[in-house]
């Protein structure tokens, strides 16, 4: 019995060892895998062949466009380009079909680029399921989690993995959450990039320090999917280009021909031009998103409207109102109150989303005072007691007209998912949907236009969940190491157009001079470059295009996009050479965009018109070295005249941590004894427009951080002291680091 038992440890031992030995065996030859393949791809894919291939690239023009679709025949034809539009180009032209996009403003001009930036969707479909114990979201939920998946692997460099954290005030409430996010990691199966978990108290509020800490209990942190979503339409665009689709941007449709009982034929006029002309195709999808009825009613005046758009405001904050690497969901606890969402985004912090009524839906809606006060009050009551969050903090805020439908019923049930409709000339709509719906409404629209529309059934089946977008071939981890190495730009820089532009930043780069390396704005990483870039491969035609969906600055500081306005101008003008008269024409529009979309001068505020301006010694001015930025331009339908005088911000130099602090107890009142009371007068030149000044501060700075006024207790920002910069913006962080 004995010498059995020592038998059997022996066995025991000798499996150890031999499994241990094999999986030894197993790892050094995947770690030899993975360093031949990496060398490869470092000397072939990312430094080699791809900046070769990229460097290289041709892209045909708009007038091409234009030109082509005046004489051509169409299998298909989309109209709208958002995210669901340019999906529907990229599945017809991937399956060989002929195909034409076009839209009446820029791509993705409409709600694709006012979405939350979460690919769920800001985690309604969890609110849904575990507030009001709906579980037959739990199917949509599983697609959603699988599209999620997939866009993260056709576009790494605009997709990535975005941890949230949804804060647990009850213990009652503790296992029902947990047990509702496990079911969360089982419905994605594979396609779940990591595991839900618990954090405690303490984890808690290292992420978030302002977060309300009375009565909190701890947080679970779900991991969710974000993605740059103007930046996805383009790239969907492209790719659609390079396989031969023809596309047009500033496109308007205003009639649609039958013929044979069919719609076949498309009046179209060019905005920008006001020529007009005819597009044939044998099919004809509307994916107008909240327009949709719109074109309906182009083929029937009487159809019954589909479209029941809702609005969702959303406003941009200054990063250390929350975390650079978590986002925060707390779920509404009942359907009338705001969820809060904040999720952070090219180094500032989102805070959303309000819900409202469209009173217009021919007109951009623009954000409402009290919908952002609304958000505001939700964030407060979520922080701490001294936190003095207001609208002085508020750097940008939009609306967005979210693309609900309902069925053409009598009942008219509100459509949670979406709905493809054929009507009786063959026309196809497709209503409702998201980014994470966006791919899978493409295929069944281009499926259907196939069996309705006679085109070709030996057509290959659709192969988008494994195309990879313009942009993703060859992308690594270390393009932004590349960019500095092989084109001499700053880090910052270099991780930014890696993040934007993937590997088509060689092309960017190889392109720019060094004069277009220059910052179009000291605390961005933005370069006149990608302006330069944008006009020559991106369909850029005007200076919102720029300022509003290549580069995403409108979004997170709106006063920054104001002051960047007049470099881009020049560049602009000289791209597509405008006359003093359009100039006059694109500057107005940009700042109208500004004004109305953007919440500039009413949610907003620039600095008030004055002649002085008190602040403490140690404070800086509004430029980088303490200049007062010269930028002349004139500012909406008071005396325009195109004469602008442009600065060139210095490159900031090394920058400190930004100070500020939350009362708990004794830490407000040591702060507060610390501020400087002594003031010194410093100047400010008048404005040459009457209508909003430029600020005296930077687009970062907050309107708290410049007030004359007495601070208040609590959240103390600290003015900057001469020389330096404020961390977060002087600190660019990667966007797809968790």
């Amino acid at each position: 019995m004995f010498l059995a038992i020592i038998f059997l440890l022996l066995l025991e031992i000798f499996k150890c060892f031999s499994w241990n030995f094999i999986m030894l065996c197993e790892l050094c030859t995947s770690l030899a895998r993975s360093v031949s393949s990496t060398t490869l791809l470092r000397k072939s894919s990312c430094c080699g062949l791809t900046r070769q291939a990229c460097t290289q690239k041709k892209t045909p023009t708009r007038q091409e466009h234009l030109c082509a679709m005046k004489r051509e025949e169409y299998d298909v034809l989309v109209i709208g380009g958002g995210s669901v539009g340019c999906g529907c180009a990229l599945d017809a032209a991937s399956r060989g079909l002929k195909t034409a996009l076009i839209d009446a403003d820029d791509f993705a001009s409409g709600a694709s680029s006012k979405s939350s930036k979460l690919i769920d969707g800001s985690g309604s479909y969890i609110n849904d399921a575990m507030r009001d114990k709906n579980f037959e979201q739990l199917h949509i939920m599983k697609q959603v989690l699988s599209e999620r998946a997939t866009m993260l692997k056709i576009a790494p460099h605009l997709n990535r993995v975005q941890p949230m954290l949804m804060p647990i005030y009850s213990v009652l409430r503790l296992p029902f959450y947990w047990l509702g996010f496990k079911a969360y990691d089982w419905l994605a199966g594979a396609s779940n990039v990591r595991s839900s978990h618990f954090l405690s108290k303490e984890e808690t509020l290292d992420e978030f320090p302002l977060l309300r800490a009375k009565g909190l209990r701890g947080a679970m942190v779900y991991y969710d999917g974000q993605v740059d979503d103007a930046r996805m339409c383009l790239a969907l665009v492209m790719s659609a280009v390079n396989l031969g689709a023809n596309v047009a941007n500033h496109m308007e449709l205003h009639e649609l021909i039958r013929k044979d009982g069919c719609c076949r034929c498309a009046g179209v006029r060019d905005v920008l031009t006001d020529e007009k002309f005819y597009i044939e195709a044998k099919s004809v999808i509307n994916a107008t998103g909240a327009q949709t009825d719109t074109i309906r009613q182009l083929v029937d005046s009487q159809t019954m409207p589909i479209s029941v758009p809702t609005l969702g405001t959303t406003v941009a904050l200054p990063s250390y109102f929350g975390s650079l690497q978590y986002g925060l969901l707390s779920p509404a606890a009942s359907k009338h109150d705001p969820t809060l969402l904040m999720v952070p985004f090219e180094n500032h912090v989102l805070l959303g989303t309000s819900d409202g009524i469209v009173d217009n839906i021919k007109e951009s809606p623009m954000s409402q005072e009290y919908d952002v006060e609304l958000l505001l009050d939700t964030a407060r009551d979520h922080m701490d007691e001294c936190v003095q969050l207001g609208p002085g903090h508020v750097l940008s805020a939009w609306t967005g007209m979210r693309p609900a439908v309902v069925c053409p019923t009598e009942a008219r049930p509100l459509v949670r998912n979406y709905l493809l409709e054929v009507s009786e000339c063959r026309l196809i709509t497709l209503g409702g949907g998201r980014w994470s719906t966006y791919r899978v409404m493409a295929e069944e629209a281009v499926d259907t236009a196939i069996e309705v529309c006679d085109l070709n059934r030996e057509l290959p089946p659709s192969s988008t969940k494994d195309l990879v977008l313009d942009g993703a071939e060859d992308w690594c981890s270390m393009l932004p190491l590349i960019f500095c190495q092989a084109y001499n730009v700053p880090m910052d820089v270099a991780q930014h157009i890696s993040d934007s532009y993937g590997s088509n930043g060689h092309t960017l780069l190889s392109e720019a001079t060094w004069e277009s390396k220059r910052r179009l704005h000291c605390h961005f990483p933005y370069i006149e470059a990608e302006v330069h870039y944008a006009a020559r491969h991106e369909y850029a035609c005007t200076l919102v295009d720029i300022i509003s969906r290549r580069l995403r600055v409108a979004f997170v500081d709106a006063l920054a996009a104001l002051q960047m306005l007049p470099r881009i101008l020049a560049i602009m003008s000289a791209h597509h050479k405008w006359e003093k008269k359009e100039q006059t024409k694109q500057l107005v529009r940009a700042q109208h965009f500004l004004v109305r979309q953007m919440g500039l001068g009413s949610v907003v505020r620039a600095k008030q018109k004055t002649n002085t301006n008190t602040k403490t010694k140690d404070s800086a001015s509004a430029d980088c070295d303490g200049h007062q930025p010269k930028l002349e331009s004139t500012f909406l339908c008071k005396g325009l005249a195109p004469k602008m005088v442009y600065y060139q911000c210095p490159k900031p130099k090394k920058s400190e941590k930004y100070q500020f602090a939350v009362n708990f107890n004794h830490k407000c009142k040591s702060l507060a004894k610390k501020q400087s009371t002594a003031t010194v007068k410093v100047p400010i030149s008048e404005p040459s427009f009457g209508f909003l000044p430029l600020p005296v501060t930077s687009g970062i700075t907050t309107g708290a951080a410049t007030s004359r006024a007495k601070p208040k207790p609590g959240l103390l920002p600290i003015t900057w002291t001469t020389g330096k910069r404020d961390l977060a913006s002087s600190v660019w962080r990667n966007k797809f680091m968790c």
